[in-house]
């Protein structure tokens, strides 16, 4: 459902912005994964509030309708008690651009890139612009070096991101760097002993074996094809480092973009230049954040929101990504733990509740809705002062 009046509710609740633009998405975007395992703080860094329009439908319910007894309400967020532990490590590599028709966009992409981690307060490492050397490791070291300094266990998510050139010699894919290029094998050697989050996004062209070879739990794959044959220059990778930091990347107005936002609209942004430029696509960019080697394609979406589902009961991807924000929100950056584990435990009933949907009448539909939004209105809404007790008239 799209909100399509502008101004429609002008006004804010309880220090919640109200929605009010021109195609705002409805969404729960938030899907619990207890599979995901690791320390709270680490899985807080990278779960995002719901769309704009579902804090405020939650802010506006807590409201009108008191709260049971039953339902506590969480700990009001302070500065002191905020979650968010040290931010994201990036590593960008930027391959041999090969022509200098590439250097500029490789070098705006590098730059978008370190501007994205600057804001976020992430640590950026930035490899394949520096002169070369005879004493000066090969960026494919450099690379290899990255990775095994990395604390391999605990740290938030990392994040290895490749704008260049990819090929394909009918067995084996490649990201073309200056000096020796790196393999799929390769890369899923080095990343084997990492079981933090991790999350790998393969700008450039035959970029699709990146996806099978590093799938896995705690991981989402961001390719720019879909298969090893599409071998034509790619743009999706500039395109994605440039939707980092562009305001029309946050698809459903919750004041940051997620990794599943920068992705579609780098992927929409591609497929719009092939179709105004009359060419036929030669890139398709998939996701895979469910760790089964297969992911799915970027216009399977709509916003964040899946339109088309693989057959034979395979889970599309997506909610993992939804979950992942480089640059967290101001309204994020305060939260506790434990509004963070009321949210995310809410947002997963609101997804099981909506699979439901078709076989609950509506009035059973709504009955079980109710109670989920109350509890998520404690995370948006402060809870109310505690009445002071009426002090005896003197005598």
């Amino acid at each position: 459902m799209k909100l399509k009046t502008p101004g429609l509710f002008p006004y804010t609740v309880a220090g919640v912005a109200a929605p009010g633009s021109l195609g705002i998405q409805s969404s729960t975007s938030g899907v619990g994964d207890p599979g995901y395992s690791q320390t709270a703080a680490n899985l807080v860094h990278h779960r995002r509030p719901g769309s704009a329009l579902l804090q405020f439908l939650a802010a506006l319910l807590a409201l009108a309708l008191p709260l049971r007894a039953a339902e506590t309400p969480a700990t009001a967020p302070t500065a002191s008690t905020s979650a968010l532990p040290p931010s994201h490590e990036v590593c960008v590599i930027i391959g041999a651009p090969g022509d200098e028709t590439y250097t500029q966009g490789f070098a705006a992409a590098a730059k978008n890139w370190e501007t994205a981690c600057q804001q976020a307060g992430a640590t950026c490492t930035v490899l394949g612009l520096a002169p070369e050397g005879d004493k000066i490791p090969t960026d494919h070291d450099q690379l290899q070096a990255w990775i095994a300094k990395l604390d391999p266990v605990s740290g938030p998510p990392v994040w290895i991101a490749y704008v260049g050139h990819g090929t394909f010699d009918g067995r084996e894919a490649r990201m073309n760097l200056r000096g020796p290029d790196v393999t799929p094998a390769e890369l899923a050697a080095w990343l084997k002993p990492v079981t933090r989050p991790v999350i790998f996004i393969h700008g450039g062209s035959a970029s699709e074996p990146f996806l099978a070879a590093l799938s896995g739990p705690n991981r989402v794959i961001i390719t720019a094809t879909q298969n090893s044959r599409e071998i034509n220059y790619c743009r999706f990778g500039e395109r994605f480092a440039a939707a980092l930091t562009d305001p029309a990347s946050d698809l459903d107005q919750d004041g940051q973009i997620s990794l599943l936002e920068a992705f579609v609209t780098a992927s929409q942004q591609t497929q719009t230049f092939y179709k105004e430029n009359g060419r036929m696509a030669s890139e398709h960019a998939m996701i895979d954040d469910n760790g089964d080697k297969r992911g799915t394609p970027a216009e399977w979406f709509a916003g964040t929101r899946l339109t088309k589902h693989p057959a034979n009961g395979v889970v599309a991807d997506g909610a993992r990504a939804r979950l992942i924000t480089l640059k967290v929100s101001d309204a994020e950056r305060t939260m506790t733990a434990a509004q963070f584990q009321l949210r995310d435990q809410c947002e997963n009933q609101l997804e099981q509740l909506k699979a439901g949907k078709p076989n609950m009448s509506d009035a059973d539909y709504y009955a079980a809705l109710e109670p989920i939004l109350r509890q998520l209105a404690t995370v948006y809404v402060p809870p109310p002062p505690a009445a002071t007790p009426a002090q005896p008239a003197p005598p």
